[in-house]
């Protein structure tokens, strides 16, 4: 039983990581007025997930600010 809540928990934290990472390499990538497929987005999302979604956060704080 714990191996499949185990294993729930590892895709449940893979898809959040792709889906989470992805939205923000696309926000990010707004900035510079870029756009790619919503695939490569996953794909980068996938491997800078951790540092693109912190970058993401403070970028649209700072927007939300009106400092950037």
């Amino acid at each position: 039983m714990s191996s499949k809540i185990g294993c729930l928990a590892m895709t449940m934290t893979a898809l959040t990581n792709i889906i989470l990472g992805a939205i923000s390499v696309d926000y990010i990538l707004s900035w510079f007025g870029k756009d790619i497929p919503l695939l490569f987005d996953f794909i980068i999302g996938l491997i800078v997930g951790e540092f693109s979604v912190p970058i993401a956060f403070v970028g649209w704080l700072l927007r939300l600010f009106g400092v950037f």
